[in-house]
């Protein structure tokens, strides 16, 4: 009787709660209108949608490079960790979901006294207890549920983190795998042109020999030679330090890159069509997807505040039996709380958190107006990087058509060595910077497709 009278009460009490706990205090998440404006400059008339759903398999096809991703995406350590902060922000979400709930526990105990009472003897008492316990905040002003939401959106804020280092890393492992095929192309250049001046010296020393040259134009050309001799080790250094930054890149230690194509059978940028802003930016780069998450937790951590300037109340019940005595034993109790002297500190809180939500709002607007700037620089980046390579195209035709006339010109006698060593010097630095050229157009590329937020879908 003791039993059902404790639970009819609790019961009643549950229900009466649960009437008014439909409302939740603080604002409910509306997305912000944001004006992202239609006039920007080469916008083009098209959508970047359909190069930002191409796979990352499909746009580098170096195998090599694939393989350097692919092993990238399973090491890195960067990517591993953000995954370690999404389970961490997915177990703060379970925890902060099971409060709404009441909590259960239970409990047992056994005892034993032996008590001697002369002169009638030892008396011998055996008891044994066991209780549940249950717990319970009632959320009448949607506390809990706020705090849920605000964790849920930590979590997800989590998730877009982890897409972002994701196509990040993918992004930063093709460019630093381009700049590697860059230098070891320049590398090449140089040793082919000090094949060049060696052959170049030796013509000079036989014409010395000949007696139709000075000792000035060989000590000239010995000098030039030696000088592009010093690119050889500064560019084995700057090989060697890319290629260990690559692996670590990829989760491994210091080492050798094998040989992949070179600069100019990677892929084309010229595949990519023109295009414009695409429409759904907003929804599709994992940065502008976090800061919305963020936003929205720090608009439910405002009613979180505020609920806590109200009274809040919770139950607890208990049911217990004891072997010794009164048998089934229970009991229901509820607990109301208000603040009183704690106001002005709570009310503090709420504005607190009120300006960390404008601060989130603010941050939102950026990372939006961010985004639209690194996809309109993208596709600028690209149709001018083509541009430059077409014009280093044509200086390095130039340049090895003056380089061939002096020589020509010099072993007629019509022009001296130094007008071979300048065109020599010309044709080589046209050489390197279309190489530049040719490796900021597919930088132009990867930052484009990691604008656009590629890759991770």
């Amino acid at each position: 009787m003791v039993l059902k009278k404790c639970f009819s009460g609790f019961l009643i009490s549950g229900l009466l709660v649960l009437f008014v706990a439909g409302c939740k205090v603080g604002p409910n998440y509306k997305r912000p209108d944001i004006d992202t404006g239609s006039e920007y400059r080469f916008s083009g008339s098209g959508d970047s949608t359909s190069f930002a759903d191409t796979t990352w398999t499909f746009v580098f096809r170096d195998t090599v490079l694939q393989k350097l991703i692919w092993q990238g995406l399973s090491y890195n350590f960067d990517l591993r960790m953000a995954i370690e902060r999404v389970n961490q922000a997915r177990s703060a979400f379970k925890y902060t979901r099971a409060e709404i709930w009441p909590s259960l526990d239970v409990s047992g105990n056994t005892a034993y006294q032996k008590q001697q009472t002369p002169p009638s003897g030892t008396i011998e008492y055996h008891d044994f207890y066991s209780a549940a316990n249950l717990t319970w905040e009632i959320d009448i002003w949607g506390k809990l549920r706020r705090a849920k939401e605000s964790a849920r959106a930590d979590m997800l804020a989590q998730e877009a983190y982890r897409q972002s280092v994701y196509i990040s890393l993918i992004a930063n492992i093709a460019s630093g795998y381009f700049s590697l095929l860059e230098y070891r192309d320049e590398f090449q250049i140089t040793l082919f042109n000090v094949t060049i001046r060696e052959e170049a010296l030796a013509l000079v020393k036989a014409k010395l020999i000949a007696g139709t040259v000075s000792g000035l134009v060989v000590a000239q050309a010995e000098a030039e030679l030696a000088r592009l001799k010093t690119a050889i080790p500064a560019y084995e250094k700057t090989i060697g330090s890319q290629e260990n930054a690559l692996r670590l890149l990829v989760g491994q230690l210091p080492g050798v890159i094998v040989e992949g194509d070179s600069i100019t059978h990677q892929m084309s940028p010229a595949v990519i069509p023109e295009a414009g802003i695409p429409s759904q930016l907003i929804t599709r780069r994992p940065d502008i997807i976090q800061a919305e998450q963020e936003l929205i937790s720090a608009n439910a951590q405002i009613g979180v505040a505020r609920a806590y300037m109200l009274p809040s109340l919770s139950i607890s019940a208990n049911i217990g039996y004891s072997q010794l005595g009164a048998g089934i034993i229970g009991s229901a109790i509820g607990n109301l709380v208000a603040p009183i002297f704690s106001w002005g500190k709570l009310k503090a809180n709420v504005r607190k958190t009120q300006a960390f939500k404008e601060e989130m709002l603010l941050n939102y607007q950026k990372t939006i107006y961010t985004a639209i700037g690194e996809v309109a620089n993208g596709i600028l980046d690209i149709e001018k990087q083509k541009e430059v390579v077409t014009e280093d195209k044509n200086l390095v035709a130039a340049a090895q058509t003056a380089f061939d006339l002096s020589n020509q010109l010099f072993n007629a006698g019509y022009a001296s060595y130094l007008d071979v060593i300048d065109a020599q010097r010309n044709l080589y630095d046209a050489q390197v910077e279309l190489s530049n050229a040719q490796t900021d157009e597919l930088h132009a590329v990867v930052n484009l497709y990691l604008a656009l937020g590629g890759g991770w879908r």
